[in-house]
């Protein structure tokens, strides 16, 4: 429950957790502007802690084999629906980047871009303050209430290009050089 009510406060969102009492047993449920949500499992702290402690884009592969050093008995399905859970109640982000798979993120109050290497995968954030200038902009001209802007840069990164640079020397195509990752 400390872990949620955390990332709640952390990301100033309307996601709150409140304190039920119930005869002996206490039990934090999720609420999301006020309204009744999901109860706060030991499982549900598990993962929004491996998801806060990734620092990074985890992907429900990844978070699920960390999970499952902590509590064997975790099944992917349930990585699953509480990933979509927290989707939902806006506690994480999800993004799609090159390989199609989905990574998550927790939500912060800062929005950032994504440079995403197309060589090794890799992605980059970075801070653009013209994307909320143009989501600004275009909500004004077109009357569209904007709720999200995703900017996602593609491209190799200095390490992939020195790679390719080496390669290209060598006679190898683009291709090749991704195959060897």
């Amino acid at each position: 429950m400390e872990l949620i009510s955390d990332l709640t406060s952390t990301l100033n969102l309307d996601t709150a957790v409140k304190d039920v009492r119930q005869g002996p047993f206490q039990t934090a449920v999720l609420t999301r502007n006020g309204k009744p949500g999901q109860r706060s499992t030991a499982q549900r702290e598990l993962l929004l802690r491996l998801i806060r402690e990734f620092h990074g884009h985890v992907d429900s592969s990844e978070l699920y084999e960390r999970a499952r050093e902590r509590q064997p008995r975790l099944s992917l399905s349930t990585v699953y629906r509480n990933l979509s859970l927290f989707k939902q109640l806006g506690i994480v982000d999800e993004h799609q980047f090159t390989d199609g798979r989905r990574y998550y993120e927790p939500k912060t109050r800062r929005h950032h871009q994504h440079l995403v290497c197309v060589g090794c995968g890799d992605v980059f954030e970075f801070h653009c303050p013209s994307a909320k200038r143009l989501r600004t902009k275009i909500s004004s001209d077109s009357g569209f209430d904007i709720v999200d802007t995703e900017v996602r840069l593609m491209g190799y990164c200095p390490k992939c290009q020195r790679e390719l640079s080496t390669s290209e020397n060598k006679g190898e195509t683009e291709q090749q050089v991704a195959g060897r990752r």
